[in-house]
């Protein structure tokens, strides 16, 4: 881990670019960086989809939570799965890091990015509705734990450098 200023955890619905703020920030800063859901398909060796399948949401999120434990003692800064407050346990764990941050943005803009995205199981082929009331179940668990709500849709400086001056800020 890299400093004090760490773990950074980046929350949000799906498709609101937590991995590629997450990659942005680690190469610009000299941080080390993972991709939770990435880290849970290298350590189990399946898809997502396929631990859905095969196991059911519920085994996954208990996966999530074991692995984010994991990560939260390796790495300067985590992108997590959308749905990570969906798991009491990773909730707990996420309610014991300061600095988690919350990405967001239109939700036009997020159903456009993940409407046909078969690796999200909890989004493949979901109407704007459905994914609405998903999005709007999960909006004030993001809110209990998120040190500071920012909107992703900026370019990605902008969005580094409005998360980097809180943390200098605090």
């Amino acid at each position: 881990m890299n400093s004090a200023l760490t773990p950074i955890v980046l929350i949000g619905f799906m498709g609101t670019g937590k991995t590629t703020l997450g990659q942005y920030m680690a190469k610009a800063n000299n941080y080390t960086y993972i991709d939770l859901d990435h880290y849970i398909v290298e350590q189990e060796q399946r898809t997502i989809p396929e631990i859905f399948e095969s196991d059911g949401e519920s085994v996954f999120r208990q996966l999530e939570a074991f692995y984010l434990q994991q990560c939260l003692e390796q790495y300067d800064i985590i992108a997590t799965g959308g749905g990570i407050i969906e798991g009491e346990q990773s909730l707990q764990l996420l309610k014991q890091v300061k600095y988690v941050y919350w990405l967001d943005c239109e939700l036009e803009v997020l159903y456009e990015r993940v409407k046909s995205d078969e690796n999200r199981p909890n989004a493949n082929n979901k109407t704007f509705p459905e994914l609405k009331w998903l999005y709007l179940s999960r909006v004030s668990r993001y809110n209990e734990i998120a040190f500071k709500k920012v909107n992703s849709n900026q370019k990605l400086c902008d969005l580094q450098s409005e998360i980097i001056q809180s943390l200098i800020s605090d």
